[in-house]
């Protein structure tokens, strides 16, 4: 069976990125005797520059993935127009390529957002006698929509096509995959009900993060004895809720007894302010990290005492990437993000949850973990046991394997 990727974000095997899911689905899929090809941006999303073309081809080679490159124009922020334009581009580019493509998919998996990207992928297996997956990574363009730097109606303009898109490509696909309970809701009340929609957290590589932190050991990053070391990950946007994780942090310096310390890693449009609220107020205890090769981030996080897991409630965040990493870190998980993240969290007992928002709330759960060393270190147990068991991609994503090919041997 020949399975098409189509997504535009996800470092790929070669990227300087760590793997994401469907770096994880590609190698399931290729395992499985399936052939993969995958189209991607020529842009780097995360890195917003070009990406090495050639080391991610002769990185997937060998794994039985081809990789097509769409060319689309560069953006600097994620949330911006010219982000929109480049989106127009990749789909302009890929309706234009793939009708050439002498292996049509069997089965196409895409990946929304971009949701015209999804559409147009649906539309193209179905005219080439395939089926299609959508998968939902975010609600586009309610995301956008709420952060959009345009009035009103001109936001609601600019974003009609995306959201027609969206509906559009929820209603034709002949499945539904999401990343968080939500997500595949919204879908099905916007597109309808599917044989199979279903949720399949984005999880993490147990095996490959051990392999990671145990190469990423280093000087730098090696705790001293009786500190407690907390953890937050991620991009530094309002979306994220990084700046209440500084705040508490102020809140904790003022706390006297055992020493602590905050690593703040990743890279975001807050980055400047972040630092300046640090150096202000005198929290030598808390350090931005910046973006960390894939080693040294799961070398850090196996450090970690507690992680932060937190979104602003507006931004319609519900199961990040940082909270498997966390879980496969075996960190205590600090909680700001309600519903599914919340009730994973209390019901595996691996960690607390605090008020989005609130910095006292953030830095009081801190403080808990801090003074009750046994009970943090019982969470971490707690949380590694549900990386192992629940959440492991190799676990996960055969979930999606299935799906991908009960649509194939149906067509």
């Amino acid at each position: 069976m020949n399975v098409w990727i189509v997504n535009p974000f996800d470092p790929l095997p070669g990227d300087p990125e760590q793997e994401g899911r469907y770096a994880a689905l590609a190698r399931q899929l290729a395992a499985r005797g399936h052939g993969v090809t995958w189209w991607t941006s020529a842009f780097s999303h995360r890195f917003k520059r070009p990406v090495d073309q050639g080391a991610i081809v002769a990185a997937c080679r060998p794994l039985g993935v081809e990789v097509r490159f769409l060319a689309g124009p560069p953006y600097e922020r994620n949330v911006s127009l010219a982000r929109l334009m480049n989106h127009r581009r990749l789909v302009r580019e890929f309706a234009a390529r793939t009708p050439r493509e002498s292996r049509p998919p069997d089965v196409a998996v895409a990946s929304a957002p971009p949701p015209a990207l999804a559409r147009e992928a649906v539309r193209l297996a179905h005219a080439r006698g395939g089926k299609a997956v959508v998968d939902v990574q975010d609600l586009w363009p309610e995301t956008f929509r709420r952060v959009l730097p345009l009035p009103g109606p001109l936001a609601d303009a600019a974003l009609r096509p995306w959201r027609r898109a969206a509906r559009q490509a929820y209603a034709e696909a002949d499945a539904l995959v999401g990343v968080a309970d939500a997500y595949v809701a919204r879908a099905v009340e916007l597109g309808g009900a599917k044989p199979a929609a279903e949720t399949i957290p984005l999880g993490v590589d147990v095996e490959a993060f051990d392999r990671a932190a145990a190469a990423g050991r280093c000087d730098r990053f090696a705790k001293p004895t009786g500190e407690f070391w907390l953890a937050y990950s991620g991009s530094l946007t309002r979306s994220y809720d990084c700046l209440t994780v500084l705040e508490a942090a102020a809140l904790l310096r003022q706390r006297a007894g055992r020493p602590w310390r905050l690593l703040v890693t990743g890279r975001g449009e807050l980055e400047p302010l972040a630092a300046r609220f640090i150096r202000e107020r005198g929290l030598a205890g808390a350090e931005l990290a910046g973006f960390l090769p894939r080693e040294s981030y799961a070398y850090l996080l196996s450090q970690c005492d507690a992680a932060i897991n937190s979104a602003a409630p507006e931004a319609l965040i519900y199961l990040p990437n940082k909270i498997f990493h966390y879980m496969a870190a075996g960190a205590a998980v600090l909680n700001g993000i309600a519903g599914q993240a919340s009730r994973i969290v209390r019901e595996a007992g691996c960690g607390i949850d605090f008020e989005a928002g609130r910095p006292d709330s953030l830095a009081a759960a801190a403080a808990r973990l801090m003074d009750d060393p046994g009970a943090c270190r019982a969470m971490g147990r707690a949380a590694r046991r549900l990386a192992e068991t629940q959440f492991d991609r190799r676990i996960l994503y055969r979930r999606f394997v299935e799906i991908i090919e009960r649509l194939g041997a149906g067509r």
